[in-house]
C-alpha cells in the first residue's frame, strides 16, 4: 500500500530472520534496559484497574440497585467512553506529551470511582450514575498506546523491540486474568466500595510511578507545523489496518461470548469462564513464544496466518460437542491469540507516522473496542435465535476476512 502523504514500508522480504538473542534471554535483555523494569511494573499496575472495571461496574451497581439492566447499561457506558475517547487521547499524547495526560486521565479516573462510590452510596439518581461510569471510559488513561510508541523510540534493537510488544500482548492477556480474580476476592474479602476504592489506588499509583519516568518525562511532542486535522488518518496502511484491527480484536470478544453460551447450553454455566481463561492462557503462552525469537517472512504475512490459525480454531469449536473437546481445542488455538495482537500492533507501528505514533495505535485500540461490541452484539442475538454452536461462526468469518484483508498490505522486518 502506498501513499504520496505516508511513511514508506519497505517491500515484502522472505529473507531469514537475524541473528540475535533468543529465548528467555531476550527477555532478560529487555528488563534489564535502564529503568525498563521500573517503567513495565508501573504499566502493569496502571492497567490492572481496567481488567477490573467491567466487573467492578456490573457487580458494584447491580448490589446497589438490584438491577442487572442497570448494571449492564453502566457497563456499556464505560465501553461507549473508552471507545470514542480512545483516539483523542492518543492525539493529546503525541501533541502535548505523555506526562500530563496519564497525570490528567489517571487521577482524573481514580476519583471518577471515587465519585462512583459515593454516587451508589447515597443511591443518586441513574442518569448520574450512568454518566459517572462514561466520564471513567473517557478518562482511561492511554497506558498501552504510550507503553508501545515508548518502546519503539527507546529500544534501537529490532529483537528488543519485538520482545518488548510480544510482552506487552502478554501483559494485556494476563491482565484480563488476575483483574476479574482480584475483583473476586476482593469482594469474597470486604465490600464492593473497598473494591472501588483498591481500584483507584492502584490506577493512580501506576500512572504516577509511569508519568514520572525519565523516558515519559521527556516525551518529544509535534510542533504545529507538523500537525495535521487528519492525524495518522491521513497514512493509507493507518487506514487500512483499521478494519484490520476492527475484525481480529473484535473476534476475540465474539468467541468470549460464545464459549460462554456454549458451556451454559451444556449444562455447566459455572465452566463457562474457565473456557475463556484457558484461552488466555495459551495467548500468554503463544505470546511469549512468538517474541523470543526472530520468525522468516513479513509482519503481515505472520498476522495473515495467525489469523488464518484462529479462525480454523473458531471454525472446529462449531463441530464439537464435548465441553472438554472445548477446553482443549481452546488451550491450543490460544497459542495464536497474543501473537496476533502482537503482529497487528506491529504492522501498525511499521505503517503508521511516526509523529503520530501514539494516536495510531489508539485508534487500533478503538476499532478493536467496536469490533467486539459488533461482534458480541451480533453473536448474542445468533445464540437467541440458532443456538451457541453456530455462534462460532461469526468470529470465523470475521478472522477470516480480517485474514484477507492483510494481502495488500506492505510491511516488512523493520521500519526504514
Amino acid at each position: 500500500m502506498s501513499s504520496s502523504n505516508e511513511a514508506t514500508a519497505p517491500e515484502e522480504s522472505q529473507s531469514g530472520p537475524a541473528t540475535g538473542p533468543s529465548g528467555l534471554r531476550r527477555y532478560l535483555n529487555l528488563l534489564s534496559a535502564p529503568g525498563a523494569l521500573r517503567l513495565s511494573v508501573a504499566a502493569l499496575l496502571a492497567r490492572l484497574p481496567s481488567g477490573m472495571t467491567a466487573l467492578l461496574l456490573v457487580s458494584s451497581v447491580a448490589r446497589a440497585t438490584g438491577s442487572y439492566a442497570q448494571a449492564g447499561t453502566a457497563a456499556a457506558c464505560y465501553a461507549v467512553g473508552v471507545g470514542v475517547s480512545g483516539p483523542v487521547r492518543g492525539r493529546a499524547v503525541d501533541r502535548r506529551g505523555a506526562r500530563r495526560v496519564l497525570l490528567i486521565a489517571g487521577c482524573g479516573q481514580a476519583v471518577g470511582f471515587l465519585a462512583l462510590l459515593a454516587a451508589l452510596a447515597f443511591h443518586l439518581p441513574r442518569p448520574l450514575i450512568l454518566a459517572v461510569a462514561l466520564a471513567i471510559g473517557l478518562l482511561l488513561p492511554p497506558v498501552s498506546p504510550v507503553m508501545r510508541t515508548m518502546w519503539r523510540r527507546s529500544l534501537p534493537e529490532d529483537e528488543l523491540r519485538a520482545a518488548a510488544f510480544a510482552m506487552e500482548s502478554v501483559v494485556v492477556d494476563m491482565v484480563y486474568i488476575v483483574g476479574p480474580s482480584l475483583v473476586t476476592l476482593l469482594l469474597l474479602l470486604s465490600t464492593p466500595a473497598v473494591a472501588l476504592g483498591v481500584n483507584a489506588v492502584l490506577l493512580a499509583g501506576g500512572c504516577l510511578v509511569l508519568a514520572s519516568a525519565p523516558t515519559i518525562r521527556d516525551w518529544p511532542t509535534t510542533a504545529a507545523a507538523e500537525r495535521h486535522w487528519l492525524g495518522p488518518l491521513r497514512t493509507a496502511g493507518v487506514r487500512w489496518m483499521l478494519p484490520i484491527g476492527l475484525l481480529a480484536t473484535g473476534s476475540i470478544s465474539g468467541i468470549e461470548v460464545a464459549l460462554l453460551a456454549s458451556a451454559g447450553a451444556r449444562g455447566h454455566s459455572d465452566l463457562g469462564g474457565l473456557l475463556v481463561a484457558v484461552f488466555s492462557v495459551g495467548g500468554v503462552c503463544g505470546g511469549l513464544l512468538y517474541g523470543s525469537r526472530n520468525w522468516r517472512g513479513t509482519t503481515a504475512q505472520h498476522l495473515r496466518l495467525l489469523l488464518l490459525l484462529l479462525a480454523s480454531g473458531y471454525f472446529i469449536a462449531s463441530l464439537l460437542h464435548g465441553l472438554w473437546w472445548l477446553v482443549l481445542l481452546f488451550l491450543v488455538t490460544g497459542l495464536a491469540l497474543a501473537p496476533m495482537m502482537t503482529a497487528q500492533f506491529t504492522a501498525m507501528e511499521q505503517v503508521a507516522p511516526e509523529e503520530s505514533m501514539t494516536e495510531s495505535f489508539a485508534w487500533l485500540n478503538a476499532l478493536g473496542q467496536a469490533g467486539g461490541a459488533l461482534a458480541a452484539s451480533a453473536v448474542g442475538l445468533l445464540i437467541t435465535n440458532n443456538g451457541p454452536d453456530r455462534a462460532f461462526l461469526i468470529p470465523t468469518a470475521m478472522a477470516a476476512l480480517a485474514a484477507t484483508l492483510t494481502f495488500p498490505l506492505r510491511t516488512g522486518p523493520e521500519r526504514p
